[in-house]
């Protein structure tokens, strides 16, 4: 494979992801669960997602020296947890979506209590593909309860389950912006923070280069989730693949500031992204990249 650097842009991103969709189409059929299980977390696994904190965890990791496939078991974790949580998003207690990648949630087609096995299987796996990658690294800069603990951070009651639950039991008429970015930082921004993280420290990044790509990934998830708000008002389902309009009646970016106003806070949030990691040079192409990726999505 070509050394990142020399990849054009569509290029980079499309072989990152062609990566991550073989090893999940692999470990796909690899499965040893009872027949209930099988057909849920194969499609969990195989569907089409845009493999987007997968990518960001092979990037960071690339960007201080690691090889991609060495990143590949981490890389899948990542969108097992994010695959997790949106089973969990979609459910009739949650958001009663209808829709989710171009097909119809897990809940509707399997039925909840198969998508809650699911999703909670899909979790746990995830932790020991993590410890996979851990195994296949050497020289090692950190410890692998460091690295489980960011993870543990992102998905916990600190991170996603934190912002699912504030957003779920809070009125938007008394929500206002600090309330709505801890909702989103959490929900959103927690696991970007945290496949950040992971691909760094399995490539044995420093700490102050982690320091400014957590920042860089912080800011770059609030900006991805801002995009999803101003496409949840303009684009339509065909384009997206899931629901759009779900948040009609909740507090979003595009309630607080317009289309216009969410857009330029996008940009803004995009712009804090790309300061953090300046000094991190040529090798950081990618991850810069990534953040104009997001800034401009249209799906």
């Amino acid at each position: 494979m070509l050394p990142c650097v020399l990849l054009s842009l569509n290029e980079y991103f499309s072989a990152r992801r062609a990566l991550i969709d073989e090893y999940l189409t692999q470990l796909s059929t690899r499965i040893d669960a009872p027949q209930p299980l099988q057909a849920p977390l194969r499609r969990s696994l195989t569907s089409a997602g845009k493999r987007v904190r997968g990518i960001l965890a092979i990037a960071v990791g690339e960007s201080v020296g690691a090889k991609a496939e060495k990143l590949l078991p981490a890389a899948a974790a990542v969108e097992m947890i994010h695959a997790s949580s949106l089973i969990l998003d979609d459910l009739p207690a949650m958001d009663d979506a209808l829709m989710r990648r171009g097909a119809p949630t897990l809940h509707r087609e399997f039925g909840e209590d198969l998508a809650i096995l699911t999703s909670v299987a899909l979790l746990n796996h995830a932790y020991g593909l993590v410890a996979e990658s851990y195994a296949a690294s050497a020289p090692r800069r950190w410890t692998l309860a460091q690295i489980v603990q960011r993870v543990v951070d992102a998905v916990g009651w600190q991170g996603c389950v934190a912002g699912e639950a504030v957003d779920l039991h809070s009125e938007a008429s008394n929500l206002d912006f600090d309330t709505l970015e801890y909702i989103h930082s959490r929900k959103t921004g927690a696991l970007f923070v945290a496949s950040a993280a992971v691909g760094g420290m399995l490539a044995n990044i420093h700490p102050a280069s982690l320091q400014r790509i957590e920042v860089f990934a912080k800011n770059l998830g609030l900006a991805f989730q801002i995009t999803d708000d101003v496409l949840d008002v303009t684009a339509d389902a065909a384009e997206l693949g899931k629901d759009v309009g779900k948040d009609a009646q909740r507090l979003t970016f595009v309630r607080l500031a317009g289309v216009d106003g969410a857009q330029k806070l996008s940009r803004e949030l995009v712009e804090t992204s790309l300061a953090a990691i300046e000094p991190l040079g040529a090798q950081a192409k990618p991850l810069r990249d990534l953040a104009v990726m997001v800034r401009d999505r249209v799906r």
